[in-house]
């Protein structure tokens, strides 16, 4: 099948707007995980999460009326693809429309609940109960009447294709931490078959919105609420929970012989993947065995043996089980390979994870650069991995992305810089 190519990248992290910015925080160690203002405000027991403190969506979405229905993740999706855009060089290309396409990893978008507050007020019997008779009567003439709009997982996409006349393939993978990789997956497949010449892929999600947290009680988050910078870290034996985190990255897809038809210089190519599953919704306590089965599959695809890879860019959640099985099923299958985890610079966020960390993995190859891993003090034996811990030499442009959830699902991705 033909070579599968990327040929533009955009990021919208915790860690900065813009590939220039999260690669300078990368340098300077630089985490994004903080006391949020507004969470401390309302005095909630773990304020602490990596949201993306400096992003204005004023400065990127056009037409500004856009706004009124774009959710903060769409706002996040939006910026990242016209940064790839950009940075794929397409403004003048004449891609057709009809064979340009978008696909993004989604959560399911929290609603921002000030929008909600007048239509529950009036929904008050008079003694501070909710009655569901006078939401149906009244209650719901308060809510604003595009507001489902801004809330569905494919809005992210959907504003994409608008702005920029893609009538080609259009998909939304909700699907919890695999999303990003997936979407990224299912975009190289569809330019691989030929039913598309480009495709915008990647994530954009938000594990920090206040009904996810109210919702999730700070299930599985680290209680390291007064060192919030070191609160994230992947595989240490001091590790305590993850990180909520917030972001979007997305990536311009194409052939080979499409972008060098065009006058584009590839970054990467996308070598090889592979898609597992192990019986685990019941338990939510997976063996790892889907991430090995995954890795296995990848290699495959790619024809290449485990020694080729540089370096594993882990999913790193920093969680007792998810560190320790993935930690083992790295080791068993690539052996003593370099790990790098970018959720101890940018917490968990969510759906667009695979995408986000691929982003910076794919900025140090670029450089030569292995991105270390923030707050790995202590090597824990239960986690017998290779923690790059310090900034590296990348030992091959090979690099192997990793993430699972505790449902089961598991998924990597191999890209080579080029």
């Amino acid at each position: 099948m033909p070579e599968v190519v990327v040929t533009g990248l955009g990021i919208v992290c915790p860690i900065g707007v813009g590939a220039d910015a999260v690669w300078a925080s990368v340098e300077s160690r630089t985490s994004g995980v903080r006391a949020v203002p507004e969470l401390v405000a309302a005095n909630l027991p773990i304020p602490i999460a990596a949201d993306v403190a400096d992003f204005d969506a004023k400065e990127f979405v056009k037409p500004r009326k856009s706004l009124k229905v774009m959710s903060r993740e769409t706002q996040l999706g939006f910026t990242a693809s016209e940064m790839a855009w950009a940075d794929a060089g397409l403004d003048g290309a004449n891609v057709d429309p009809d064979r340009l396409g978008v696909t993004s990893g989604s959560n399911m978008f929290c609603p921002e609940m000030p929008e909600l507050a007048a239509a529950c007020h009036a929904s008050d019997s008079g003694d501070g109960v909710f009655d569901f008779n006078r939401w149906g009567n009244t209650g719901l003439r308060e809510v604003f009447p595009l507001w489902l709009l801004k809330y569905l997982p494919n809005m992210a996409p959907a504003h994409v294709s608008i702005a920029h006349d893609a009538r080609g393939p259009s998909n939304s993978i909700v699907a919890g931490d695999v999303s990003g990789l997936l979407a990224l997956i299912e975009a190289a497949d569809v330019v691989a078959r030929g039913h598309a010449d480009v495709m915008l892929a990647g994530g954009a999600s938000s594990s920090i919105g206040w009904m996810d947290l109210i919702w999730h009680a700070g299930a599985r988050l680290s209680h390291r609420v007064d060192e919030p910078e070191r609160a994230c870290r992947p595989f240490d034996a001091d590790r305590d929970g993850m990180v909520g985190g917030e972001g979007a990255a997305m990536f311009v897809l194409e052939t080979r012989e499409h972008a060098l038809a065009r006058g584009a210089k590839p970054l990467a190519r996308i070598a090889g993947y592979g898609r597992r599953y192990e019986s685990a919704t019941a338990s939510y306590r997976p063996t790892g065995q889907s991430i090995g089965q995954a890795i296995e599959a990848a290699l495959a695809a790619a024809g290449v043996k485990a020694g080729a890879v540089g370096h594993v860019s882990a999913h790193g959640l920093s969680t007792e089980l998810d560190d320790r099985i993935e930690a083992e099923a790295i080791r068993r299958t690539l052996g003593d390979v370099a790990v790098t985890a970018p959720k101890s610079f940018i917490g968990n966020v969510g759906a667009a994870c695979g995408a986000v960390e691929m982003a910076i993995n794919l900025l140090g190859l670029l450089r030569g650069r292995v991105a270390p891993t923030l707050n790995y003090e202590t090597p824990d034996p239960k986690c017998p991995v290779n923690v790059v811990a310090e900034m590296a030499a990348a030992k091959s442009p090979l690099a192997m992305l990793l993430n699972h959830r505790t449902t089961g699902q598991a998924v990597s991705l191999l890209i080579e810089a080029e």
